[in-house]
């Protein structure tokens, strides 16, 4: 998400939040929930909040045009093409795992670990979509 706000020149401020999702009392503050990114937009005397990466990147998407595709990125060799195809074939279902995973630590009252393995899983659904969006190029 803070590639695309910057890839627009938009103006935005970042906080960065405790790893610990209990900590986290500006987030509840501001979106009712405790997880993160969370988008805020005030203009005109209104605030909106967005609160789901896939619903903040469509935001932007619809309000200042969909991403330009990088015609300076170099093309993939066969063997990288294939790593991509690997990655986007599997990381939904690895995500879930780690997910789960997380689910697993977090009722075992092991917060930190649980906070690693959805990040793990964070990144690597970002991974996959970065990933797709290589292939489609």
């Amino acid at each position: 998400m803070r590639d695309r706000l910057g890839e627009l020149g938009l103006e935005y401020h970042c906080i960065e939040v405790p790893p610990r999702r209990a900590e986290r009392h500006q987030v509840r503050e501001v979106s009712g929930q405790e997880t993160v990114p969370v988008l805020v937009i005030r203009e005109s005397g209104t605030q909106t909040v967005l609160s789901d990466e896939n619903d903040i990147l469509a935001f932007l998407d619809e309000r200042y045009g969909a991403r330009s595709k990088n015609e300076s990125a170099a093309p993939w060799d066969e063997a990288a093409t294939a790593q991509l195809a690997k990655l986007v074939e599997g990381g939904a279902e690895r995500a879930r795992a780690l997910y789960e995973l997380a689910d697993r630590a977090a009722a075992a009252g092991e917060t930190d670990r649980a906070n690693v393995l959805r990040a793990a899983a964070w990144y690597l659904r970002d991974a996959q979509r970065w990933a797709a969006g290589q292939l489609e190029d």
